[in-house]
Parts: structure tokens; sequence; C-alpha cells
């Protein structure tokens, strides 16, 4: 079951995540087809080898940053740690071909309910900086409380990589859960996930004032997530629960992929998993449309839908779609 993804741009292969036999999540590389699948972290001698995902490609396509759990986390608390949810994972990079792999930011140790933790990074376009969310405590939010960062990023073939000064980001002035996206093709920017007005919104930043701007506007009732810019910097897809079913108690979410203009005008839906009439339905299934990454040219995204039987409420089979985008 595929839990995450990134297309590199330079050399067209698909990173993902997959929950294997054993429980834990590991790194995977397949071409666009979904030919010469080959797993990369499966009891790597350099990795903790417990929930290893969440991979982002270096643009030189060298390089993938990933998440991974840390190795003496006891098994109750595996669920916490899975690449989704990023608590007790420390940030790696780790080559291509699995031969070489590296710490670069740990957090702390400590098992507990406000134990650290890092989500979602992804590097600048020019290779030099490396954004992701950290979890800094637990609080009253749904998933506790984090920060944004973005720290500069140098790579040498003989020492390997290392993050320099790390800029700390809190949208809003106040404890929230924020997820980081993407930049944007020119670097001044990035898009990420917060609640610092209430319910998860889409966001970009000016990463040199810090300044927000929101994009999304729904209801307390809506899922706004994992928003990425097209390459041509244009446009922005992400996915949303607008007009589908949404709870976090019981936690019950359905959603589709959605396009919209970089200002956050001309919001279509692109996906309809949940239409009975519609060639995308999916069949007796609650779908999440997940985590997706843009082709290289512009014109399709791969993404990742969860489904799970509505009977059952349980977590099912994942899905990798591509997707063609409408042209304007």
């Amino acid at each position: 079951m595929p839990g995450h993804l990134a297309w590199s741009k330079k050399t067209n292969q698909i990173a993902f995540d997959r929950l294997g036999k054993d429980g834990y999540f590991d790194l995977w590389l397949m071409n666009p087809d979904g030919s010469g699948q080959k797993c990369l972290t499966s009891n790597h001698p350099l990795l903790p080898n417990k929930h290893i995902g969440q991979p982002a490609w270096h643009p030189s396509g060298k390089l993938m940053v990933i998440q991974a759990q840390k190795g003496h986390v006891p098994r109750y608390a595996d669920t916490k740690c899975t690449p989704g949810a990023g608590a007790l994972n420390d940030l790696w990079i780790i080559t291509p071909d699995g031969k070489h792999a590296w710490k670069i930011h740990a957090v702390r140790d400590a098992v507990s309910k406000d134990a650290a933790g890092v989500l979602h990074p992804h590097f600048s376009n020019d290779g030099t900086r490396l954004f992701w969310a950290e979890r800094i405590r637990n609080n009253r939010q749904p998933f506790g409380e984090w920060i944004l960062r973005i720290a500069d990023f140098y790579y040498d073939e003989n020492s390997g990589p290392r993050l320099g000064a790390i800029r700390d980001y809190n949208p809003g002035g106040k404890s929230a859960f924020f997820e980081s996206h993407n930049f944007s093709p020119d670097d001044r920017y990035v898009l990420f996930t917060g609640t610092q007005d209430g319910p998860l919104e889409i966001y970009e930043m000016n990463v040199a004032s810090g300044s927000t701007r929101r994009l999304t506007h729904r209801s307390p009732m809506t899922w706004d997530e994992h928003a990425h810019y097209a390459p041509d910097g244009k446009r922005i897809v992400w996915m949303s629960s607008k007009d589908l079913s949404f709870s976090i108690k019981p936690f019950d979410l359905q959603t589709d992929f959605w396009i919209m203009n970089l200002d956050g005008s001309q919001k279509n839906r692109l996906t309809w998993f949940h239409a009975p009439r519609h060639p995308h339905y999916l069949a007796r299934s609650f779908a999440v449309a997940a985590d997706f990454d843009w082709s290289p040219s512009g014109n399709q995204i791969m993404g990742l839908v969860i489904t799970h039987r509505p009977d059952t409420r349980k977590r099912g089979s994942g899905l990798i779609l591509m997707i063609d985008l409408p042209t304007r």
C-alpha cells in the first residue's frame, strides 16, 4: 500500500513509500508506467529500519530527502510514527541507488505525548534550501503544535550533505498545525497547510518576509491539504474534501484533487472519485486523494488515492493514478 510520492524532473523516476508485510513503510522507486519497481530501504545497513518514507527529490536527481523513524521507539508507538504522522522521525538524505544515507536533522528523542517530529521535507528548485514542518509540542490541536523551517542545504561528494542556518516560521503567531508543501519555481514562495485560522487551509508564504496569503476559504468542515505549484508556477493542485464527507471524531474523510490559479481564483475539481455516474468513480469505496506530484512537462499529475470500504471504515488499498490535466 503506497503512502507518498515524488517525481524527479531530472531522471523521470518516481519515489514512493509503501507499507510492507512487516508493518513498516519503506522507500521504493519505479518508472512512470509502474515498471522497474525496486525497494531501496529494506534492512538497510545505515538506516533505523522502522518507518521510512515521505521522499522528495533534490533537483540534481542524485539525492532524495526522506523521513525515518528513530530505531529505539517501542512498537506500541509505531502508529504515531508513520511517514504521514511524523512523530519521532528524523530527516535523512539517501542516494537513489540506496548505497549511501546520512542523517541531517534529528529531533529530540523523548517518547511521550509531546514527542517531536518532522513532516514533508522539500528542496528548493535551485537545490540550496530545504523546507519542512516540525512538531514542537502537543496541545489541543488535533495534530499537535508545529512550526515551519527552512534551512540552507549543502552537499559535497566527499563529505556528504549537511544543513546550514535554519530559519523558523510561525504564521499567525499562535499555536497551530502546519504541513509544508513545495517551493514556487522561482523559490521566492512556499505553499503550506495551516490551522492558524481554524480549519485546514492552503496558504502561500513569502520566504523573505514570512508574510502569508490564504488561498482557500472553506467551512470548518472542509479539509484542504497537499498543495503543489505547477512547474510553470501558474496553477496549483491540491486535495480537498469540499462537498464530501469529513469529520474528525469519528475520523471520516473523502477527498478529490482540485486545481486553481496562482491567486486562488477559478477553483475547479479535477477528480470525481465519489460521483457514481462519473468515469472516475471508485465503486463501493471511500476514497482519499492524498499526496501527488506534477509530471516534468506539467500536463499530468501522478496521485495517490487511499481507498476503504464504507462498511468497515478501515484503511484499504492504495492506488497510484496518472491524471491528465485540462489544457488552458
